[in-house]
């Protein structure tokens, strides 16, 4: 008979903390007024540091894009040799 009481005793459970959490309305009073108040604050750079910045993320594109055709390249081969041997493989 101890089984049988555990559903109950989860329900209960489930119950309390439902009761326990804040409404919709407190929520949103405790966060009125953060939404204005936010300021961002930006470091302020040189027009030498900026152009610094910019050459690096030029040249990681460069990197990235010259590794991307060198995958699509080893693909472009792989599907060949594929596709080859497929062909070898059913016209022998």
């Amino acid at each position: 008979m101890g089984s049988a009481s555990q559903p109950m005793l989860v329900v209960k459970a489930n119950r309390a903390l439902l009761r326990k959490r804040p409404s919709f309305k407190d929520i949103r009073g405790a966060y009125e007024g953060y939404i204005n108040e936010t300021q961002l604050k930006f470091k302020e750079l040189t027009p030498f540091e900026q152009k610094k910045i910019r050459d690096k993320i030029i040249e990681k594109a460069k990197r990235d894009r010259i590794k991307e055709i060198q995958v699509y390249l080893l693909s472009f081969f792989i599907v060949c040799l594929v596709v080859i041997g497929v062909y070898f493989l059913f016209t022998s």
